[in-house]
Order: structure tokens, then sequence, then C-alpha cells
């Protein structure tokens, strides 16, 4: 009988088929690393609970992401509601669209650094296809500190100003009755971040 084949080759064949570029690093727990076009991507395969394969799959900014490595790397997680498959014995058809269709697609699905600030100014899911990004909306007033650093290092006026806006609007109420208000939760995540970026960031 033969062998489940193991999780780095799995990610070998995502690369053989062009779902992961062939210059990615593969670590042995599964993950799969690559930068392109200002992008940080980090994507892992693993097994659920009731042994299947399953994968993920966290766009973030290169340039930030690494001084913000213990609040996310300034990424989106990308995800679907369709992603498992039984664990593989060997690699066939039905594995390479698995691939094709979940890491491959998930790896397109933000565009640039533009794309990702406007993805992580978003005070709800936003939903490509049968990909999503998921965004909750407790971690809101943070990823709009992280989304107004990203319109400055571009240079997008327009879309700085609309995040400035956004930071103004209120309260928001979580999925547990309790509100939050953005501007004052913004503050405290605009000192943590100025601290492990180095450099002030003005709300």
């Amino acid at each position: 009988m033969a062998k489940p084949l193991t999780v780095p080759a799995v990610l070998r064949a995502a690369m053989e088929l062009g779902a992961v570029p062939s210059q990615a690093e593969v670590s042995r727990r599964g993950e799969v690393r690559w930068k392109s076009q200002g992008l940080a991507y980090l994507g892992w395969i693993s097994k659920d609970a009731a042994g299947m394969l399953t994968w993920h799959m966290n766009v973030g900014d290169a340039k930030f992401g690494s001084a913000l490595e213990k609040y996310g790397r300034m990424s989106v997680p990308i995800r679907s509601s369709s992603n498992e498959t039984p664990w593989p014995q060997a690699m066939d058809s039905s594995l390479e669209e698995f691939l094709r269709e979940g890491l491959g697609r998930a790896a397109r699905f933000v565009a640039d650094r533009t794309d990702l600030c406007e993805l992580l100014s978003s005070c709800e899911d936003v939903q490509r296809g049968d990909l999503y990004v998921w965004l909750p909306v407790a971690n809101y007033p943070a990823r709009l500190v992280q989304a107004l650093v990203l319109a400055r290092d571009i240079g997008d006026t327009d879309l700085e100003s609309r995040i400035r806006g956004q930071l103004e609007q209120g309260p928001i109420r979580l999925s547990n009755g309790r509100s939050i208000d953005v501007l004052t939760s913004a503050k405290g995540w605009a000192s943590r971040y100025a601290s492990a970026l180095g450099f002030d960031i003005v709300i």
C-alpha cells in the first residue's frame, strides 16, 4: 500500500504546478514563503482533526511586515469555505485541481500594495469568487492604522484621506455586544506600531 504524500511533497507538487512560485522557500512544517512585487506570502498546508488536507494563505507587506512580526506582519488571511480534501496518497488530477484552485488562486488574490491597503481598511470580510479575506471587526482599528501607514508609504493621498475619515467614524459594535471607539483604539495601536517600526504614526 502506498504511503500518503508528505507535507513537503505536497508543497513541491504545488511548485511544479505553478500554484506556488518555484523560488519559494519550503519548510518541513508545511510552510511556504516568498516575496513578489512588494508583497510577502506565507502559505501552509496541514492535516485537520478529520485527517483532511487543508490550505491557508496570508498575504502581507514585504517592506514593513517583518518589523510587525508579533502583530501579524501587516497581512490579511485568505480563506475558502472549501479548502479541504482527503489526504492524498499520490499526485493525481484532484490534488492538482485542489492546489491550483486553492493556494494558486489565493496567491493572486491581492493585486498589489494598494489593494492590500484597501483590504486592511475594510470593516468586513471581502469576498472574491469563492475565496475571501477574513477581517474580524475586533481588529478593525488596528487594521486601519496599518492601512494608514501603507497609504502614506505608497503616496496615495486619496486613500489616506478615506482611511482618516474611517478612523473618525465613532464607535463600532463587536459581535459580543460590546462597542469600541475606533479612534481611541487606533491611537493605542499607532503607538505600538510606531515603536516597532521606528517612526511616528500621526493620527
